[in-house]
């Protein structure tokens, strides 16, 4: 992995983003093999129960960021900024923050699982302790970010995750897998990494106080404006979980856990396109830059359609495989999930024109649409349905926002039913784009 990110570096931009890339496959492949000994050890029920004790710190700590990383990597950007005193300031906002959702959650994690045993509601309570380093985990990356240091961004991210395969294979050594010992598992190794991070960033600015309340003031009015954005983000990641936590049994947010995170293969892939085939559009005309959109639109689209085909002929196979044939009753949700993965995706990528012209607010209304929706959904149709009701809910709230996206580009920027379509010319444009960077590659290799 770290000889793979070096030979990244001499790419440029674009070797930052293909760090990113192999930093994302490496993790998905991580979290499979986390998933695949929870799954197996635990059960469907075991495995619910873990879900619904580790899954609050970082819901609640997400919930409360106020657009403060999007904030710091705005304004740390900004040559004439005050770095250390901007980084300061986001410490202590977000240990503030950390603690709110430590309040918080010890009032409305014990009333949401009720139905859990008195033990998996006392650890969940405890674990909010962790919101403060979810919280510092976010301003270190956007410090990373702003900084420009990918190699330790990526480090951080993937780093706790094969911390938590090495504990976990411990535990398995040891005959101590449990849903208790594994959620441990899960939420130590973040500790170390935040606090590693934190000590070393604070030691480049000499943990620099000045106009520290001016630099918070200026991170607040950015971060406010972008908090709608990152609150339905967060929110659509993790509803659909919290109503399963509270409607459902722990064996039923099992089955529903690992279908998830399953079907999250395709949402990886559906990155990599973007991130390797769609370059820095901000810069561009309005025009070129919408082009440049559905350019990647259409080739990310055949090749989601082929791979997600492909995943969908295979999923009872894989499921059972890879989690063993408790998780079969997981099959039909896992095929649902994968539909929905790939039309979240695509919708995405659409919505990467709107801001590349400066339309963010467009973008912040259509998720919070598409929460909205999917809360509605999500309670008329888990009752009756289950945990397909779930993944029915989140493909429809989907499929709507793609709809959107569609009449918004079609009547308000006119664009052209034969922009959707796929055409001969944006193989041609692949092929070549790949040619030329190998080549280019090859040259600056020799």
């Amino acid at each position: 992995m770290v000889n793979l990110i070096k030979q990244t570096k001499r790419f440029g931009s674009l070797g930052n983003v293909l760090q990113i890339f192999a930093s994302n496959v490496f993790i998905l492949g991580l979290n499979v093999l986390t998933g695949i000994i929870i799954a197996r050890f635990l059960g469907p029920e075991g495995r619910g129960e873990q879900a619904a004790m580790i899954m609050w710190p970082r819901f609640l700590a997400y919930c409360l960021t106020l657009g403060i990383p999007a904030s710091l990597v705005y304004y740390m950007k900004k040559k004439d900024e005050d770095q250390g005193s901007l980084y300061v300031a986001s410490l202590y906002m977000s240990q503030i923050l950390g603690c709110v959702a430590i309040a918080i959650g010890f009032i409305f994690v014990p009333f949401w699982l009720e139905g859990y045993s008195s033990e998996v509601i006392q650890f969940a309570t405890w674990a909010l302790i962790m919101s403060p380093i979810a919280m510092l985990g976010t301003i270190n990356t956007a410090a990373l970010q702003a900084r420009g240091e990918y190699h330790l961004f990526n480090f951080m991210r993937y780093i706790p995750v094969l911390s938590t395969l090495v504990l976990l294979c411990g535990l398995v050594i040891a005959g101590h897998v449990t849903p208790f010992y594994t959620s441990v598992a899960y939420l130590l190794p973040a500790i170390p990494i935040a606090l590693w991070m934190t000590i070393r960033l604070v030691s480049k600015y000499k943990m620099k106080q000045r106009r520290k309340v001016e630099s918070g003031k200026k991170l607040l009015s950015y971060g406010i404006r972008s908090y709608g954005t990152d609150v339905a983000g967060t929110f659509s990641g993790y509803i659909d979980q919290i109503l399963v936590v509270g409607l459902l049994s722990p064996s039923s947010l099992g089955l529903y856990v690992v279908s998830l995170n399953l079907s999250k293969m395709l949402n990886t892939i559906q990155n990599a396109i973007t991130l390797v085939l769609f370059p820095k559009a901000a810069g561009l005309e309005q025009s070129e830059a919408l082009k440049l959109t559905f350019k990647v639109y259409r080739i990310s689209t055949i090749i989601t359609i082929i791979v997600g085909a492909g995943i969908f002929l295979v999923a009872p196979y894989l499921l059972i495989i890879l989690y063993g044939k408790s998780f079969v009753e997981a099959i039909p949700v896992f095929r649902i999930l994968i539909f929905q993965t790939a039309v979240t995706s695509i919708s995405w990528i659409l919505s990467q024109g709107f801001m590349s012209i400066g339309k963010p607010g467009t973008v912040t209304i259509m998720r919070v649409m598409t929460l909205a929706l999917n809360v509605i959904l999500l309670n008329i149709l888990i009752p009756p349905l289950g945990i397909e009701g779930a993944a029915i809910s989140l493909l429809t709230a989907s499929i709507m926002e793609l709809i959107v996206v569609f009449i918004i580009y079609t009547t308000m920027h006119r664009v052209k039913m034969k922009e959707w379509i796929v055409s001969k010319n944006d193989v041609i444009w692949l092929i070549q784009r790949i040619r030329n960077q190998y080549k280019r590659s090859n040259q600056q290799s020799m």
